[in-house]
């Protein structure tokens, strides 16, 4: 797919464009692009699982659910091939399916590159829809995170500082706690302790 975008292009069209978009046919409508893109991501991930089990097991028959998936997908992506076969029919084996679901995707991307154009405005590639322009989505640049600024950055400082303060108050407070209860609740001012030499002193009396 494309990668980096051309040097010197521009969404206007030229006599050349013109008469290619002659040769492509109509331009599609935001519907059939979007129609588009989802079936290039469907198909590549079959493809990739494929390839994967081909690398093993390429003789392998299919297996009827990879079959009827592979089939249904290649019927999906009909408008937008030069064979339109409505009742396509998958390859025998894991190999076969392999090859079959590249040249199906190389279609799907001879398509695009058809019906789509570098937009400097958009910096990105788009559509060139029968009412208009559209991004290419899959391929549109995601928007990148922008720089915390002196402000933004002080605001963090503070509120790092906060949680570190909150968490040692909590801290404190259980270790407090936990103190509390090891020596238990405190003697009453008008409680008098007994005297350990007095004569009427339990411990005294019970050695008699």
């Amino acid at each position: 797919m494309f990668k980096n975008p051309p040097p010197d292009t521009h969404p206007a069209r030229s006599a050349q464009e013109i008469r290619a978009a002659r040769r492509n046919g109509q331009p599609p409508t935001l519907s059939l692009a979007t129609r588009h893109e989802a079936l290039v991501l469907r198909l590549a991930a079959l493809h990739k699982d494929v390839s994967a089990l081909a690398t093993r097991r390429g003789r392998q028959d299919l297996s009827e659910t990879v079959r009827v998936l592979a089939e249904g997908l290649i019927a999906e992506c009909a408008p937008f091939r030069a064979s339109r076969d409505r009742l396509p029919v998958a390859a025998p084996d894991l190999g076969g399916l392999c090859v079959q679901l590249g040249q199906v995707l190389a279609q799907l991307e001879h398509y695009e590159r058809c019906h789509t154009f570098w937009s400097v405005g958009e910096n990105c590639w788009c559509w060139r829809l029968a009412g208009g322009t559209a991004p290419v989505r899959r391929l549109k640049p995601q928007p990148t995170t922008a720089p915390v600024g002196p402000r933004g950055q002080d605001l963090r400082d503070k509120l790092g500082k906060m949680i570190v303060a909150r968490r040692n108050q909590a801290y404190e407070l259980g270790f407090a706690a936990g103190r509390a209860a090891r020596i238990g609740p405190p003697v009453p001012p008008d409680c008098v302790e007994p005297d350990a030499i007095a004569e009427n002193n339990p411990r005294l009396l019970s050695l008699d």
